[in-house]
């Protein structure tokens, strides 16, 4: 390929020149020929005018018109002559010979003959003696012939040129290319791999050095691939003594890895079993202090009991928060989708926190903007989670000030809006080089052994998973020596219903006399005043207050009195409360130390101590108190009836969950007519119209997705009623489907009645597209029975639980053996049945056992899992059926009387 290049550019260059030389000389000796050829021709052509113009006027005036025409005639055979004629004059008619004269383009003088040019022709007019005139028309063709030669003989001279110059050249390209042949055909060959080649091409000049080269490049590379196999024979064998080494790591690598696998599985069973340790007393702390809750109690009873529950519900998140750090790490993390109000929640971290911060005399203050939506769905614990790992470390490294929580809407979207929440401390703040890992785990602020805090360093790791999570954002704004101020953003809805507002109407239009030296706990109380719609006036001690009493005409409404720790130990300010307390003016005192002020106070009329920090709750209820008014929590829950009668059909086979969701439904006022069969929920929906249709998806006979569509073609024209899922289906695929098969919404099993509630609000009577909160996946303990779990599935009847646990024992005897049978005989369809229905039956009883057991062979099942895996899952299953036969022997359930030993 290369040669062929090389010789057709030899031949071109060569080729070239000679052509260009052709074109030159054949063109210039080209147009001197026709310019010749038709000088010559005009020449002629003018001869033979005059000359026969000459003898028609040497004849005289007599001369005949047939001697006229024999002239024109003999005109005719002169060359080139196509006509002629002579014109008409006064007695002598015109003569023409020949064919008729061509029209005419244009003219042009010769002498004294006029030359007209036709398409084809020229035409000659000579003027006569008697007045009249000859006109010739000679033709063109002899001058194109004459020209045509010329061209056609340059040519053939210029071909002849050209391939005399090719003659040489083309041997000469051939002496040259060939040895360059022969040299790449070698090269090629060496490449391959062949060395063993000889290069003779018998070249001379520069190609014979070329080649010499080549030689000596065959014999450098075949010493050096002698070389390489040496090296090559010497590395298999050091990599094969490698791979022996490698073989020997990997042995004790792997019994490493067991030891490694063992060791963490007896971690997170000890971590499984102290868990469940310590929930089991704190449940019961939790659940005795919601009881008492419900007796009477003084509003500094309620205070404690308050600040013990929040205590108690914050240590229980805490516990959850360790396990969940495993689920972070492994994506498994589920977040809730439930009501909450953002300000209790900022205000029962503070509350919790209190006791810290008073430890520290500082400062803590909540500001929440006018326009930042208070009640929104989300995620309550997560929120409460991130927003206490904040504000503990913020009072752990804060020495002396204050620690406010700001809440801020940062962007709205409709239903939908983003909040921003800072939390901003007053301590030595943070170098830019300990921010970059400050939310990694197990890092510190401070890493020295001189550290005055502790912790594990998980809790800003978490917190960052968890807002990212959530949809949001978290960062740090920090100058070394100039405080801190964390901040994350959350991306919330809001709820469509936000719970009851308190009576406020007591609080309207009284005037507030606020002293607090903090600027920022003045200003959150103010906020709060003001959200009263209350007239305050602010002082930063008391004595600014005295003196503005004392200028007044009329006393005010109410004193609201903030201290320090400094401020509460100095005995003049003592003094001056008690003087304060005189005037009889209710007065609410805000300290760290409660208990200690109020003692060396005395008990007053009209005046109340209170813990720092001030909440919403503690202040509305202090000042209720203090001016002899009925208490009234503003954020007490209280259950609201629907807004209206909602008709609900429930369709499920199961009688135990069947009994609980109708239970659930009907204590929040709704009528409902229950179904535990496709057939019965049809002849239901021709009788009469619903409000809802909540629809078990697995029964036997005719299943939740043919009900669905069998309904839908029984509804009216222009109605469409919403139908919800009741399903434990824990696979992302099997929700896809239902909702693309006619479904509306969807609630996972266990459904609580909040779920409910939700979903009633969001179909029916709000008609929002909030959607449904999933409950969370239950944790799964040592004890094959679970008690508090099963009241929480009941929504606290006991009662109800029981009879739902009775139910479900009392189909053991039947499911293991059914079980057993269509895995022995290999029918996956009655086996899928079976286990789905004793999954959808434990979701509602407290067996996380049996409940997880299930859940795991079923999705096997879905999943298409081999026969080995299936095996050993419905080995365990029963033997979690069997174990929990044997608790039932070795107890009674719970309200009966009977043996209390717990076989689990």
């Amino acid at each position: 390929m290369t040669s062929t290049r090389l010789r057709t550019r030899l031949m071109i260059m060569t080729a070239l020149p000679a052509v260009l030389a052709a074109l030159v000389i054949g063109g210039y000796a080209t147009v001197s020929r026709i310019s010749d050829v038709r000088a010559m021709t005009a020449e002629r052509q003018q001869l033979i005018t005059d000359s026969y113009a000459a003898r028609i006027n040497s004849h005289d005036a007599s001369a005949s018109d047939a001697q006229l025409q024999a002239l024109l005639q003999a005109l005719l055979e002169e060359t080139d002559v196509r006509a002629a004629s002579i014109s008409e004059t006064a007695g002598h008619p015109g003569l023409h010979a020949g064919p008729r004269l061509r029209p005419v383009n244009g003219n042009s003088h010769l002498n004294d003959v006029r030359r007209l040019t036709t398409d084809t022709s020229w035409q000659l007019i000579r003027p006569l003696d008697n007045g009249r005139t000859l006109t010739v028309e000679f033709s063109r063709q002899s001058q194109y012939v004459a020209i045509l030669e010329t061209l056609i003989t340059l040519i053939l001279v210029m071909l002849g040129l050209i391939l005399a110059a090719m003659l040489p050249t083309t041997r000469f390209a051939g002496r040259l290319t060939q040895p360059i042949n022969d040299m790449i055909g070698a090269v090629n060959r060496i490449r391959d791999g062949n060395l063993d080649i000889r290069i003779e091409t018998r070249a001379s000049g520069e190609l014979a050095e070329l080649e010499a080269a080549l030689r000596q490049m065959v014999t450098s590379l075949d010493n050096a691939q002698a070389e390489l196999q040496e090296n090559v024979d010497q590395a298999t064998q050091d990599l094969r003594e490698t791979l022996e080494t490698i073989e020997i790591q990997n042995i004790e690598l792997d019994m490493a890895r067991k030891e490694a696998l063992k060791a963490s599985q007896i971690k997170s069973e000890f971590l499984a079993n102290m868990s469940h340790e310590i929930r089991t007393p704190l449940n019961a702390i939790i659940g005795f202090t919601r009881l008492l809750e419900k007796s009477p109690l003084n509003a500094r009873q309620q205070d404690y009991l308050n600040t013990i529950q929040n205590s108690g519900n914050s240590l229980l998140s805490i516990i959850n928060d360790v396990l969940d750090f495993s689920k972070i790490e492994a994506g498994k993390l589920s977040l809730e989708h439930i009501p909450f109000n953002l300000h209790d929640l900022i205000e029962e971290v503070q509350t919790l926190l209190a006791p810290l911060s008073q430890d520290r005399d500082l400062q803590q203050a909540a500001i929440i903007y006018s326009d930042v939506p208070v009640d929104l769905l989300g995620d309550p614990l997560r929120v409460r989670q991130v927003l206490t790992n904040l504000v503990s470390n913020a009072l752990k490294f804060t020495e002396r000030g204050s620690v406010v929580v700001r809440a801020m809407v940062e962007e709205e979207r409709g239903a939908e809006a983003i909040l921003k929440v800072t939390v901003t401390d007053t301590g030595s703040g943070l170098s830019n080089e300990a921010q970059k890992n400050l939310f990694s785990a197990f890092t510190q602020a401070d890493q020295s052994t001189r550290r005055e805090t502790g912790g594990t360093g998980l809790g800003l790791a978490i917190s960052k998973r968890l807002v990212e999570s959530m949809g949001g954002e978290i960062g740090i704004d920090s100058s070394q020596g100039e405080g801190a101020t964390f901040w994350f953003t959350l991306r919330v809805e809001r709820d469509p219903k936000p719970r009851p507002q308190p009576d406020i109407e007591g609080l309207i239009g009284r005037r507030v006399m606020l002293v607090e030296s903090d600027e920022y706990a003045r200003l959150g109380i103010y906020h709060m005043l003001s959200n009263w719609q209350m007239a305050v006036k602010e002082y930063t001690g008391l004595e600014p207050l005295i003196q503005a009493l004392a200028e007044q005409d009329s006393p005010p409404d109410y004193l609201v009195i903030g201290l320090s720790n400094r401020e509460a130990a100095d005995v003049a300010i003592r003094e001056k409360l008690s003087a304060l307390a005189e005037h009889h003016i209710p007065m609410l005192i805000l300290c760290n130390n409660a208990e200690s002020t109020c003692a060396a106070l005395g008990v007053q009329e009209h005046c109340l101590v209170q813990s720092k920090p001030a909440t919403r709750r503690r202040l509305f209820n202090g000042l209720l108190t203090v001016s002899g008014q009925t208490q009234s929590s503003p954020t007490a829950e209280q259950a609201v009836p629907l807004s209206r009668p909602v008709e609900v059909l429930l369709v499920d086979d199961h009688p135990g969950n069947l009994r609980l969701a109708q239970v659930f439904l009907e204590d929040i006022g709704a009528r409902v007519e229950a179904c535990d069969s496709g057939a019965g929920a049809l002849e239901a929906f021709k009788r009469r119209t619903f409000d809802l249709v909540f629809m078990d998806i697995q029964m036997p006979g005719m299943d939740g997705r043919e009900t669905t569509a069998r309904l839908r073609e029984l509804e009216p024209a222009g109605r469409h009623t919403p139908i919800i899922a009741l399903t434990a289906h824990a696979l992302e695929s099997e929700r896809r489907e239902l909702l693309s098969s006619g479904l509306d919404d969807y609630l996972s099993k266990p459904i609580t009645e909040n779920q409910l509630r939700h979903t009633l609000d969001k179909w029916v009577l709000q008609h929002t597209d909030t959607p449904a909160p999933e409950a969370p996946a239950p944790s799964v303990g040592d004890r094959v029975v679970d008690e508090a779990l099963a009241r929480q599935r009941a929504g606290g009847r006991q009662a109800l639980a029981d009879e739902m646990l009775r139910m479900l024992l009392a189909s053991l005897a039947d499911d293991r053996p059914a079980i057993s049978t269509a895995f022995d005989q290999g029918d996956q369809e009655q086996l899928l049945e079976r286990v789905h229905k004793l999954h959808g039956a434990t979701r509602y009883c407290g067996t996380p056992r049996l409940e997880q057991a299930a859940r795991a062979l079923e999705e096997a099942l879905k999943t298409g899992a081999d026969s080995p895996s299936q095996a050993a899952l419905v080995t365990a299953l029963c033997d979690e059926i069997c174990a929990l036969e044997q608790w039932q022997a070795g107890k009674a359930l719970p309200g009966d009387h009977g043996a209390q030993a717990d076989a689990s």
